[in-house]
């Protein structure tokens, strides 16, 4: 069997992961130039289905990108403009949403108590109707243009918007727009296979998946290292020609943030002479990250069914292969 340069650069960086008991297991995709792979550790592999948390948000820009590029949203739209009912007063535009520079807090204030009461699945209980009155006096106080303060409510409120902009649930506009022209058969809002689902953990734990309910997309997707070689490949040769222009748009950094700038979603921290393009995810039990160099033609992506306090070791892993 011919060994690639992508399987050293998983097994020196990732590995260790595992073997010093840091994640139980974990699932990785690398591309290289012309070399894609995907693999996994700890019992886990290419077709094992994980959560990805907040890597969803990529996926809600690029949907934000798409439908730009098909005219039927602006990004400078005022984000108000598609709450259901009477006209909303707010500057606050969509993309000041995908920037994190909109002004809205973290999370709803309004989830709070929710989230206290029922740690274990603290999104769940959250439904659309409740949403959209938090988005409503949110956005009538929020500034646009603020400085970057990163907001799951912006995200999860932005998919929604995208939705309603479309007529379309956003999941089924994500699912159908976006996964389907990539051949992302198990990226979803559930698990396709329940067969092949990874168990999170916290603190050694097994945990219960989180249910992003009216936040979907902040956080709601579920993939595979697979599936996210297949995503990283497109990334990084703009293909389908469909979602090219809007696989650009989001990469475009937009403006400058602690650490770097920031794209529609992606973060861009600098590393020597490079610029890496970077996003990552964490629920109860799991975390993942996906990071490019776009000019190097270097993209690498980790999942793992275990979550913790930030930094990630997941995070600091994928980063350190971009110094090889």
């Amino acid at each position: 069997m011919t060994r690639r340069p992508a399987d050293g650069l998983a097994e020196a960086h990732l590995a260790p992961l595992v073997s010093r008991g840091e994640v139980p297991s974990l699932a990785w995709a690398v591309v290289r130039d012309e070399d894609t792979a995907a693999g996994g550790f700890g019992g886990a592999g290419p077709a094992t289905i994980f959560q990805v948390g907040s890597v969803t948000k990529v996926f809600t820009a690029l949907q934000l990108a798409d439908m730009a590029e098909r005219g039927e949203v602006h990004l400078s739209d005022p984000a108000a403009s598609y709450l259901p009912g009477p006209a909303q007063p707010g500057l606050v535009t969509l993309a000041d949403l995908a920037t994190h520079t909109s002004g809205l807090p973290r999370l709803p204030r309004d989830l709070f108590l929710s989230a206290l009461l029922h740690p274990a699945d603290p999104y769940a209980r959250y439904p659309v109707a409740q949403l959209v009155r938090a988005a409503r006096r949110a956005l009538r106080s929020g500034s646009p243009g603020s400085p970057y303060a990163y907001s799951n409510f912006g995200f999860g409120l932005l998919g929604y918007l995208l939705g309603q902009a479309a007529g379309t649930p956003y999941e089924t506009l994500v699912t159908t727009r976006i996964c389907a022209p990539l051949g992302l058969s198990d990226t979803a809002f559930a698990v396709t296979d329940p067969r092949r689902a990874a168990q999170g953990h916290r603190r050694g734990r097994p945990v219960p998946d989180w249910r992003m309910g009216a936040l979907a997309g902040a956080g709601g997707l579920y993939s595979t290292a697979a599936d996210l070689a297949r995503f990283l490949r497109a990334c990084l040769t703009a293909a389908p020609a469909a979602l090219a222009p809007a696989i650009r748009a989001t990469f475009t950094p937009r403006l400058p943030i602690p650490g770097g700038e920031i794209g529609l979603a992606w973060h861009h921290a600098r590393r020597g002479d490079r610029t890496i393009a970077w996003h990552n995810g964490m629920t109860g039990g799991f975390s993942a990250m996906v990071a490019l160099d776009l000019a190097r033609g270097l993209g690498v992506a980790a999942l793992a069914n275990t979550a913790g306090a930030p930094p990630s070791p997941l995070d600091r892993a994928v980063l350190s292969v971009f110094g090889s």
